[in-house]
C-alpha cells in the first residue's frame, strides 16, 4: 500500500490545531479546506486526542491572550470548588409556594404580600393547574398595582 506524505501533513496540521485551540470545530474546518472526507476517521481521533492531551497540561491559546492582555474573564468552576453547587432549590424556596395565576385575586394577592412581608417577588403562573412559569412580578410592583386598582396596600 503506498504513503502519501500528505495525509500525514493533514492528520498532523489538524491535530496541532486542535490542540493549541482546545476545539474540534478544526475537524470541520479541515474537511471544508481539503474535501477529504476519506481520512475522516485519523484526523477526527489525532485532533480529540491531541485536544484531551493538550487540555489536561496548559490552557487554550484564547485563554493565554485573555490572560495576557488582563482581560476580564470567567475563571474555571470546580465541581468541589463551592458549597453552593450542593444546595437544592427545596432548601432555599418558600414553602407552599405563593404564585400568581390569571385566576388570582386582589384579595388573595394582598394577602400574599401580608403573610410573605421578605418575599420580593413572586412567580407569575399561567394557570393553577399546569403552573407553567412565565415570569416573576416585583413586591413593590403589587403594591402599587393594589393601591392603583384597589386603594389598599400592605403599608
Amino acid at each position: 500500500q503506498a504513503i502519501y506524505p500528505g495525509i500525514y501533513a493533514v492528520v498532523g496540521t489538524a491535530a496541532f490545531a486542535g490542540a493549541v485551540t482546545h476545539t474540534v470545530s478544526v475537524l470541520v474546518i479541515i474537511f471544508e479546506v481539503t474535501g477529504q472526507v476519506l481520512f475522516l476517521l485519523p484526523v477526527m481521533i489525532a485532533v480529540i486526542i491531541a485536544n484531551a492531551v493538550c487540555s489536561y497540561f496548559q490552557p487554550s491559546i484564547f485563554d493565554s491572550i485573555i490572560r495576557m492582555k488582563h482581560l476580564p474573564y470567567l475563571p474555571d468552576i470546580r465541581s468541589t470548588s463551592s458549597v453552593f453547587h450542593a444546595i437544592t432549590v427545596d432548601r432555599i424556596m418558600v414553602s407552599p409556594v405563593q404564585f400568581i395565576s390569571r385566576e388570582t385575586t386582589y384579595r388573595r394577592v394582598h394577602d400574599m404580600l401580608i403573610m410573605m412581608p421578605r418575599l420580593r417577588a413572586f412567580p407569575i403562573v399561567d394557570s393553577n393547574e399546569s403552573m407553567t412559569l412565565l415570569g416573576s412580578v416585583s413586591r413593590t410592583q403589587l403594591e402599587d398595582m393594589l393601591d392603583l386598582k384597589v386603594g389598599f396596600g400592605t403599608s
